[in-house]
């Protein structure tokens, strides 16, 4: 049961965020007003074909909808969005601007290594 609360919850949080009015939620998955209502009061839990055309009208992927890790709608699509078309656009890349793109990322996640290991104190021959 607390996972259908969270889903509820979820629902509503993301929809005021976006501004929207129940209203508009149930326009934008072909629903009822009332149908809207009575899932944000607990009086009716959504089907998986629901959730479908929530997390769809939301422009959110169905886990991120049922997931306890919300947080701000605004910031985590806007941000997720911009990262997933920039992934995109790395397909375009010939194949020696992949590789160069994959050496940056891999000393930058080495730098974070070295960086979390010199915060936590661990010093090591590697890298003195």
């Amino acid at each position: 049961m607390k996972e259908a609360l969270l889903i509820v919850e979820n629902i509503k949080r993301i929809r005021k965020q976006k501004g929207w009015s129940q209203a508009d939620l149930a326009e934008k998955t072909q629903s009822t007003l009332s149908h809207i209502n009575k899932l944000e009061t607990g009086k009716y839990l959504p089907s998986v074909d629901n959730l479908i055309k929530i997390a769809n009208a939301f422009d959110v992927s169905l886990d991120y909808l049922v997931s306890e890790e919300v947080g701000n709608y605004e910031e985590v699509n806007t941000n997720e969005k911009s990262f997933f078309q920039k992934l995109k656009l790395i397909d375009t890349l010939d194949v020696e601007d992949k590789k160069a793109l994959t050496r940056i990322i891999d000393s930058m996640l080495t730098k974070k290594k070295i960086l979390n290991l010199v915060a936590n104190g661990k010093e090591t021959e590697d890298f003195r």
